[in-house]
């Protein structure tokens, strides 16, 4: 029963984070940016970017716990693209995201145009970043989710 549990926990975690990836990054950003102007949907981006991050971290969390708790066989791989997600997921969320609000809000309050496309130049750099990590966090998430359907039986 407790096994069960945990396999739960486990999985219900890894599809939720994978899932949340997923719909935010192909389906509700790309829908807000095509719905409303530039810069009203990155407004609305930017709410949604700390719950986006927090249901990255508690599902981590979960993961982690339920493998070290509840695995039966060295995790080996599993653990390897676990800390591959949370290397892209905390860094994104706890330093590239804060930068990239506050550039927003400096660009909107920039003096010149000459500073105001300095700026912007620098949020398009977090912006790829924050791209590139989230890539890698789907990537190792995909992985894990492969490695952990690989021996499960229906």
């Amino acid at each position: 029963m407790f096994t069960n549990l945990i396999h739960f926990i486990y999985i219900s975690s890894l599809v939720c984070w994978i899932g949340s990836i997923v719909f935010f990054s192909f389906f509700a950003a790309p829908a807000v940016f095509k719905m409303l102007d530039r810069e009203k949907a990155g407004e609305v981006v930017g709410v949604i970017f700390p719950r986006y991050y927090l249901i990255g971290y508690v599902c981590a969390v979960l993961i982690l716990v339920t493998l070290l708790v509840g695995a039966q066989a060295p995790v080996g791989m599993k653990l390897v693209f676990l800390l591959v997600m949370m290397a892209g997921l905390f860094p994104a969320g706890l330093i590239v995201s804060p930068k990239a609000r506050d550039l927003k809000a400096r660009i909107k309050s920039a003096a010149s145009s000459e500073e105001r496309k300095s700026l912007e130049l620098q949020f398009k750099t977090l912006h790829s970043l924050a791209v590139k990590l989230n890539g890698a966090v789907l990537l190792a998430g995909l992985g894990l989710l492969w490695l952990s359907a690989a021996g499960l039986q229906l």
